[in-house]
Order: C-alpha cells, then sequence, then structure tokens
C-alpha cells in the first residue's frame, strides 16, 4: 500500500471557489482541472491507494471550502488537512467550525510568507490545545530558524502528533547540525518528507536513511506534493519509491503507508488509530 500525505487539489469554478492568491508557490492551480477526479486518476495510474488532500493556500489562502467539497467526494480515500488564518481573531475557533462541518484529519499552521508571531504570542499555544483536544497532526509549514520555537510549542504539549510539513525545509546537503535532526528527541514529532525535499537530495534514498536514522522510519512519511511541485504524479511517486529503496521492508511499509494512516486516518476507512505519545 502507498499512501500519499501530500496532495493539493483546485475547482474550477471560481464563482463558488474564489481564489485568493497568496504569491507563494508556483501556479500550478491556474491551469487545468485538478479536483478530485483529477487526483483519483493519477493515483490509479501510479498505484497510490490512499491520499491527504492538503489546503492550498498559495491559491486559496484560508478559505477551505474547495478541499472540504473535493475531499468529500471520496471518503473512502481521501483524507483532510485544512489551515485557518492564524492572523485572524480566534483562529482555535475557526478550527472547531471546520471540524464540526466535515471530518478532518489535520490542521495546517502557515509560517512562511506570513506573519509568523504566532509562534510566540499565544496563538500557537491555542492552535496545539484546539488540535489535541480534536484528535487532530498539527503540520507546522515552517523554516529551519524557526524549528526552535515549534520545538517549545511540541514539548509543552505532549501527545499531540506533529507532522513537519516538507520535513521542515532543511538544506541540502543534510549536515549533522540541521535543526530538524535536533527535533528527533521529541517523541510527538514526525516528518512528512515530500517530493518536494527529495528531488533537492542528490540521493533520496540515502537521505531517508539519514532521517530513519535519527527519526526512526516509524516517524517518517512519503508525499508527493503533486500538482504544485509537478503535475507528473508517476515521477514524484517514483521518487517517494526510491527514497524508501534502502529502507528494511517494515521500515519501507511504515514510510510509505503504515504512519500516514496513523497521522492522517481516511474518514470512511476503519481500522486506522491516531499518532501520538
Amino acid at each position: 500500500m502507498i499512501v500519499d500525505t501530500h496532495t493539493h487539489v483546485n475547482c474550477t469554478d471560481t464563482g463558488r471557489y474564489p481564489r485568493s492568491p497568496r504569491g507563494v508557490g508556483s501556479d500550478w492551480w491556474r491551469h487545468d482541472d485538478h479536483g478530485a477526479a483529477t487526483l483519483l486518476g493519477a493515483m490509479d495510474a501510479a498505484g497510490v491507494d490512499r491520499a491527504v488532500v492538503v489546503q492550498a493556500v498559495g491559491p486559496y489562502g484560508y478559505d477551505c471550502r474547495c478541499a472540504l467539497d473535493e475531499a468529500a467526494r471520496s471518503p473512502q480515500r481521501l483524507s483532510l488537512v485544512v489551515a485557518v488564518d492564524l492572523a485572524a481573531p480566534e483562529p482555535a475557533r475557526a478550527l472547531r467550525e471546520l471540524a464540526a462541518a466535515a471530518p478532518l484529519a489535520g490542521i495546517r499552521l502557515f509560517g512562511i510568507g506570513d506573519d509568523d508571531s504566532w509562534l510566540e504570542d499565544g496563538t500557537g499555544a491555542a492552535m496545539w490545545d484546539a488540535a489535541g483536544e480534536l484528535g487532530l497532526t498539527v503540520v507546522p509549514v515552517v523554516f529551519p530558524r524557526h524549528v526552535p520555537l515549534v520545538s517549545a510549542l511540541v514539548a509543552a504539549h505532549p501527545g499531540v502528533a506533529v507532522a513537519m510539513d516538507h520535513a521542515g525545509f532543511p538544506d541540502m546537503p543534510l549536515t549533522d547540525d540541521a535543526p530538524i535532526l535536533g527535533m528527533a528527541e521529541l517523541p510527538d514529532v514526525y516528518l512528512k518528507v515530500s517530493s518536494h525535499v527529495l528531488e533537492g537530495a542528490a540521493d533520496p534514498g540515502a537521505l531517508v536513511g539519514r532521517l530513519a536514522q535519527a527519526f526512526g522510519a516509524e516517524r517518517l512519511c512519503w508525499g508527493s506534493d503533486y500538482p504544485q511541485t509537478s503535475v507528473d504524479y508517476g515521477a514524484l511517486v517514483q521518487l517517494g519509491r526510491e527514497g524508501a529503496e534502502g529502507l528494511a521492508p517494515a521500515d519501507r511499509e511504515a514510510f510509505l503507508s503504515g504512519t500516514a494512516l496513523r497521522l492522517f486516518p481516511v474518514p470512511g476507512v476503519t481500522g486506522t488509530g491516531r499518532a501520538g505519545s
């Protein structure tokens, strides 16, 4: 089984789903239909069983209606990670309202391209509290300089699973003093090792092996970042497979599916459980 922890969707009906470009990421959403049907077709062709739809902040900001509706088209195969505006009043309340409206697997806390004061002003702590209450995985989108602040929030909220988006955007080649490696001592921290990260590595298998050495493969998961990184889904999946090649069979299974099923349960499938210490 393969589970993709990082996909995006768009909606061609811009009247119902207005766009609010943030100037981050690629412009994949301006071209073609990348709704759930397109995603599921690409998954079928590449041999991917399930996927996580992640709120596309680039085209939609924090309006999650497109992602909510597209994920709901296939609850047996798609789970959902939303995002809320951390600079708006009461973002934790906004998260609770989204959770009341649809089954969620996680909350994306976007710390690049926007004000990152939420990491220190109490907003982040409130979001961790809400995620813990709702049983959601926290997905911080931050750069290496933010890692110490995220680590402090993790330590203050034991038992709340945290999946570092794009493995914290580490510099390549990965060095022993990389900030993300310091998070290995925090048992609630997992890494989402996306194809975006793998394509920047000289040897994807060596990178995954180094991260598995630090965190354990059971705390790693793969995600494509389709179609933002590339519209060639098969190539992104192949990067994930290449990253897993050097792992033992049980570790390969954890990286490609097992960890993802624990972090991001699919609402229409029983037998998946929440990760956390």
